[in-house]
């Protein structure tokens, strides 16, 4: 039997207006990396490797919080591409418009209501939990995952085998910015089992 501990960090508060921002590659401050870094340090949180989403609001974190550990980009865990919307500011979205209307449909039931041009949900859950599975098989130590909001709740939805179709699972559940998730994986004779230590805590 063997026990590893995967911590999950989101990634800090964007430098950008309110949006949806999926495979928009846009920043953090360095200040806000450097806080969540704090952050983590008081936690005590211990880790061996560090795994992250190849868009520079993860990745630059995850460089900071690896050092001198191995640092692997995992072109899955980006977050969900959000289509012809994808970065457009909600500022410049007219009230009442017809595009706002697609996104107030999307944000009550992203499983039945997608966007232009976008990633369906069921897409985002498979590529998601696909990656998971793969990091669960090759688990050889802790491991610090540095990726986005969505992505942790395609995961711990997955773990704890709830219907990621399922809208409250998107609106009720807050995973913010710089927060800390959990899971333990104990692995037995090959198989994994896997106990949610915390959710969007944060320190």
């Amino acid at each position: 039997m063997k026990t590893f501990t995967v911590t999950f960090i989101r990634h800090g508060k964007v430098n950008g207006a309110p949006a949806l921002y999926g495979s928009t590659d846009i920043g953090v401050c360095p200040a806000t990396n450097q806080a969540i870094s704090d952050s983590l340090t008081h936690a005590d949180i211990g880790y061996q490797t560090v795994i992250s989403s190849p868009l520079r609001r993860c990745l630059s974190l995850a460089e900071l919080l690896a050092g001198e550990r191995p640092l692997v980009c995992e072109p899955a865990l980006q977050e969900m591409h959000f289509g012809q919307l994808d970065g457009t500011p909600f500022e410049t979205i007219t009230s009442g418009s017809q595009v706002w209307q697609l996104l107030e449909q999307f944000w009550h039931n992203p499983a039945r209501a997608g966007l232009p041009d976008a990633e369906s949900l069921e897409s985002f859950c498979t590529r998601v939990t696909g990656c998971w599975s793969r990091i669960v098989n090759e688990l050889r130590n802790d491991v610090l995952i540095v990726t986005h909001g969505g992505v942790i709740r395609a995961i711990v939805a997955d773990v704890l085998g709830l219907d990621w179709k399922n809208p409250q699972w998107y609106s009720n559940l807050t995973i913010r910015n710089g927060s800390i998730t959990q899971i333990q994986v104990t692995v037995i004779e090959n198989q994994p089992y896997f106990a949610v230590k915390q959710i969007g805590s944060i320190y």
